[in-house]
């Protein structure tokens, strides 16, 4: 798996063993369809929750985010990401924290958040409670999420994609106005 687009295009992701990659198809995929949504990803402040190696967001990085926040509570993901930020030349634009999302508190809404939670969990409706109740999101925030089985989102949100590839399913959801 690689970045595959942007300034760090083609650099080479390293994944600790508790990850579960997205593929670069897939990949491609997401951002093709997020990019639909909101333009591009540039100036845009993004939160990879769940972070793994980091991949969503050393992609969104790559291709032009103002900022990237990368959480995980596991260490050898933590190293992963560290690992792959140092090869992606990337040197201010990021923070790497390695805490859960129940812990996580910020001052700042986010323009995309995506969230890839471990499958067979119920974690992912867990973390878009925190997201609201955090006022992690305004109202044009984009939400990306991974997972193994399609989602039912809570009240608050609208779903605006919804797709499955092999045996995932890619669903992008937005506050409904007014939340």
């Amino acid at each position: 798996m690689k970045v595959t687009a942007g300034l760090a295009g083609g650099i080479h992701i390293v994944y600790p063993k508790s990850a579960r990659p997205t593929t670069d198809k897939v990949k491609q995929a997401i951002f093709s369809a997020a990019c639909s949504r909101i333009g591009s990803f540039h100036g845009k402040k993004v939160l990879d929750m769940f972070a793994g190696s980091g991949a969503l967001g050393i992609e969104a990085l790559s291709r032009g985010a103002s900022y990237v926040t990368f959480l995980d509570k596991e260490k050898d993901a933590i190293k992963a990401i560290h690992k792959n930020i140092q090869n992606c030349k990337f040197e201010n634009n990021f923070e790497i924290l390695q805490t859960s999302f129940e812990k996580y508190e910020s001052q700042k809404a986010f323009d995309i958040i995506f969230l890839d939670p471990p499958y067979n969990s119920n974690l992912l409706q867990k973390a878009l409670k925190a997201i609201l109740n955090k006022k992690l999101a305004h109202s044009e925030t984009l939400i990306i999420c991974e997972n193994d089985k399609q989602i039912a989102p809570p009240p608050e949100f609208e779903s605006v994609f919804n797709k499955k590839y092999g045996s995932m399913y890619v669903t992008m959801l937005k506050l409904i106005k007014g939340v």
